[in-house]
């Protein structure tokens, strides 16, 4: 089932060229979600990991949002998100913790 986004500005829109093999990959992460599989993508930098993720959220119209992780992520960091609202600094669920919640 496509999704209905309620933020389809989150919806990827790459440029993909399809081969054998990417093809292979997706199919195989589309059989895994419709089971209700979670979907863990792992290989080395620079093998196509982001881009089959978008692209699979691009065909399924699933929003995405990034997490960037390093050596000094805390905690607070992967799961609060502050922002400035009306020069009142005010912390919401990370989108981590969105995703937790679903």
């Amino acid at each position: 089932e496509v999704g209905r986004p309620e933020h389809p500005a989150l919806v990827p829109d790459i440029v993909f060229f399809n081969v054998p093999m990417h093809t292979r990959l997706l199919e195989s992460m589309l059989r895994d979600y419709t089971l209700g599989e979670h979907l863990l993508l792992i290989g080395n930098q620079g093998v196509g990991k982001n881009k089959l993720a978008d692209r699979f959220l691009q065909l399924m119209r699933l929003e995405r949002e990034f997490v960037q992780l390093h050596r000094d992520t805390t905690v607070q960091a992967l799961t609060l998100l502050p922002s400035l609202q009306g020069g009142v600094v005010k912390y919401d669920d990370s989108p981590l913790v969105r995703a937790l919640q679903c």
